[in-house]
């Protein structure tokens, strides 16, 4: 069976990666559909992927082909769910790509029953699975510095409301800790070193820092919203991202608790084996294999 995965607009290199070693008898192709496919359509297309039985688009691929079997991926759907944030180019995926696809990959469940409520798609045509974190983070060594601190990954509201959250903690706890930012203090290293995780997204199709947190080891206190339960689940202190005192609370009772701390780390470390990219391309192998027969 030959798979050819649009790349155009999107990082597959990892998911390939792992596909390619994970394949038994597929074989793993990458193309880019680019301005040619917008042009000449989905005869082009189709002529371009001769020998291929399934196709998997990216949120940018042009148009649909008309003899080989489509599927793509749903990552989010903040353009039907967050104010302001729908746009034409989401709801012609939606039409060119998502209403054609003989078979979805959701990157949660949380997506899965959103498509299937906001989109009409049919249940039994999606499928869910993880994507994957970087190795990198399972093998982390904590990288060391001077004083402990609290990492987060905010943007925007959420980051206005975290800082919020840090000025109601106890002056000792504010003395005693640092507050930084994933820009900040990028990478593996950083994560592991961190004395807790907190990520007060308002939403996200899946939470990927939090993946990556669990599997460097780390406690997490997450948003209550979209995905972030499903992927943190007993792993991490669920909290409402509009409300600062709630997540200082949050804060608090982890910092305040080495051994609470520990247990989290201990289990989001467990349930981050979930999310590793062997575990994704065995699921997207298997997903594959279901379009292609059926």
């Amino acid at each position: 069976m030959r798979i050819t995965i649009d790349a155009a607009g999107s990082d597959a290199a990892p998911w390939v990666a792992a596909l390619r070693t994970q394949a038994h008898g597929e074989e793993i192709q990458v193309f880019e559909s680019g301005k040619l496919a917008a042009v000449l359509g989905a005869q082009w297309l189709d002529f371009k992927l001769r020998g291929t039985d399934v196709f998997h688009a990216s949120a940018v691929t042009p148009v649909a082909p008309l003899k080989v079997k489509l599927t793509a991926t749903i990552e989010n759907l903040s353009g039907w769910l967050m104010p302001g944030k729908h746009t034409k180019a989401a709801q012609y995926f939606a039409e060119r790509i998502l209403e054609r696809a003989h078979g979805l990959i959701a990157v949660s469940e949380s997506v899965r029953q959103d498509a299937i409520r906001l989109l009409g798609i049919d249940a039994g045509k999606i499928t869910t699975i993880y994507p994957g974190v970087a190795g990198e983070y399972f093998d982390a060594k904590p990288t060391p510095r001077d004083r402990p601190y609290v990492l987060h990954a905010g943007f925007g509201g959420t980051s206005d409301t975290l800082l919020a959250a840090w000025r109601e903690l106890k002056p000792e706890l504010q003395r005693e800790y640092d507050l930084l930012s994933t820009s900040d203090a990028p990478g593996a290293g950083p994560m592991a070193a961190a004395a807790l995780f907190v990520y007060p997204s308002l939403y996200d199709g899946f939470a990927l820092p939090i993946a990556q947190a669990m599997a460097a080891h780390v406690a997490v206190v997450a948003s209550d919203v979209s995905s972030m339960p499903e992927v943190g689940r007993d792993a991490a202190v669920l909290v409402d991202p509009h409300d600062p005192a709630e997540i200082a609370a949050g804060i608090t009772r982890l910092l305040e608790s080495e051994s609470e701390r520990a247990k989290l780390a201990r289990y989001g470390r467990a349930r981050a084996e979930k999310y590793r990219w062997e575990k994704c391309a065995e699921d997207s192998l298997a997903f594959f294999r279901r379009v292609a027969g059926g």
